[in-house]
């Protein structure tokens, strides 16, 4: 089974993590993950928005980055293998 890890580093253009929004505002960012629905699980679910949102903290350093609850596969591209996260940037201090 394909880690978290690599779901977030494979799909880093396709998800929205190469095109993050720059400025000194507070962001709303939602990343779309493409996990097989035969291959989602709560936990993986939940380590891949973990992963995101260490990145997110990475790019934004010094910000606070919280996420939303996680949606998953009743909603999106109607495959039902998409995953949407989203997750909010404070503005600078």
């Amino acid at each position: 089974m394909k880690g978290a890890e690599a779901y977030v580093n494979d799909q880093w253009y396709s998800s929205g993590l190469a095109d993050l929004p720059e400025g000194a505002q507070s962001h709303c960012i939602t990343l779309k993950f493409i996990i097989a629905r035969d291959t989602q699980s709560t936990g993986l679910i939940t380590h891949v928005c973990e992963v995101a949102q260490r990145r997110l903290s990475d790019f934004y350093k010094g910000r606070q980055v919280t996420h939303r609850p996680v949606q998953g596969s009743v909603i999106g591209d109607g495959s039902g293998d998409g995953i949407n996260l989203v997750f909010e940037v404070a503005a600078e201090k």
